[in-house]
């Protein structure tokens, strides 16, 4: 008896599970792509548009960088000349000699100016300052768009894991009811139980499925957005392999919470980005000012029958007159920049600190959830569900039991998949607050 009993037991666990094993084989056929989380994360770094695009706009400014380098190019000008003389001009003035040969440049005027552009006050110097100050931005704007992506990513990688895990669950529920949905009948043909019982679990099957169909949509929407980040094709199935239970030491926090205010004050994307918002606008005010000074330009020039002297050269320099416009409008601006990017860099700040404190109490508290909920007795709900099942078939308990205990069993699984859920989307958050891999 205690034999016949084994093997009972072993069929029946054989058809609960068959279902889950089913479902994976169908999810992993050949248009489905199998990645563990590491390697779906190196493929979405490395074809990642956004991130590409991103890095351009460094380049964009080292180019600018090169281009304030450049010192300004001297100005040619060739002006005054006559390319006839007329007899009237020529007996009523003097005539010239050729420039070299024997008529090259005969009773000719022309005249030649080179000028060239100095900039005073160290404007050069201070230009390139302020394009140095936006390659900054730039590197650290891409750092905060990285890191936002990532943890946006990671994220969206839980919650496909959860999803993976709901529709293992369902159908391996879908697996029991329709086992018993099957010993049922036939009781119901021989009388032993209701309609109404009979009805009460075809229900629940009903409503499994609805459930199964929904899970399913949510899934196809997380490969969605998986797939749009990693750039993959749209008919491609992702499947991710990572289904264990946390490891202990993954969840505990490397710092305290003071260093992780510290760390988010100075490592903060946000944060990063609004001090270099600051450091712009105090290269741009220091430009600014510098435009106060007007620049010189220095020429020379040299002038053919233009005046008593045949062949005449000069030098002279040139500058504005400071008189109506001493870019006073542009100074106030951009001191007024400066110093609202320093109300922003410490609102950031104090936002950063504040989403700290409050997500790491949030992330405690999920940490005792999830700890309560001790791996034993997860795994071993599995068997529990089977002899229940066996047990209600053989009316050791009633329809009400059996219903309440599945529906405690579904729950109880979704919130332990929920709180992994919760803890990986939490522990990115802190990673990107703190601009840390923690």
């Amino acid at each position: 008896m205690t034999l016949k009993y084994f093997f009972y037991s072993a069929w029946l666990l054989l058809l609960l599970l068959l279902p889950a094993y089913q479902a994976q084989a169908q999810e992993q056929r050949a248009d489905t792509l199998a990645l563990s989380r590491v390697e779906a994360e190196a493929l979405f770094l490395e074809n990642n548009l956004a991130i590409i695009a991103e890095q351009l706009n460094i380049e964009q400014a080292e180019a600018l960088i090169l281009q304030a380098k450049a010192w300004p190019n001297p100005e040619l000008e060739i002006s005054e000349v006559n390319f006839w003389a007329t007899r009237h001009q020529l007996a009523n003035g003097e005539g010239a000699p050729p420039l070299f040969g024997n008529s090259f440049g005969k009773n000719r005027q022309f005249s030649v100016q080179l000028e060239q552009l100095v900039q005073t006050a160290r404007k050069r110097k201070k230009n390139i300052s302020l394009q140095v100050a936006n390659r900054e931005l730039a590197q650290t704007a891409y750092t905060e768009m990285l890191l936002s992506l990532k943890a946006e990513f990671r994220t969206q990688l839980a919650e496909l894991l959860y999803h993976q895990h709901n529709v293992r669950l369902l159908r391996q529920q879908q697996g029991v009811l329709s086992q018993l949905i099957r010993a049922q009948e036939a009781q119901l043909r021989n009388g032993n139980i209701s309609k109404a019982d009979f009805y009460r679990i075809r229900a629940l099957d009903l409503s499994m499925r609805a459930e199964l169909k929904e899970a399913l949509e949510e899934s196809r929407e997380a490969q969605k957005d998986l797939k749009t980040l990693m750039l993959l094709p749209p008919d491609l199935t992702l499947f991710l392999t990572d289904a264990g239970p946390l490891p202990y030491r993954s969840l505990q926090l490397s710092q305290p919470l003071d260093s992780l205010l510290a760390i988010a004050e100075r490592q903060n994307p946000r944060v990063q980005v609004a001090a270099s918002d600051l450091r712009v606008s105090k290269a741009e005010h220091t430009l600014e000012r510098a435009m106060r000074v007007p620049d010189l330009k220095f020429n020379t020039n040299y002038d053919r029958g233009g005046n008593i002297l045949l062949n005449f050269i000069g030098f002279g320099v040139s500058m504005d007159l400071p008189f109506f416009d001493r870019n006073r409008g542009n100074i106030q601006a951009a001191q007024a920049r400066v110093l609202q990017n320093k109300h922003l860099h410490a609102l950031r700040v104090n936002e950063a600190q504040n989403e700290v404190v409050r997500a790491y109490k949030d992330y405690q508290q999920l940490i005792e959830l999830y700890q309560s909920m001790e791996e034993d007795y997860i795994n071993d709900l599995d068997d529990v569900l089977a002899g229940v099942s066996r047990n209600f078939q053989r009316k050791n308990i009633s329809l009400l039991e059996f219903l309440d205990f599945f529906e405690a069993f579904k729950e109880i699984k979704l919130l332990y998949f929920d709180t992994i859920r919760s803890l990986e989307s939490k522990k990115e958050e802190f990673n990107l607050l703190t601009g840390n891999d923690l």
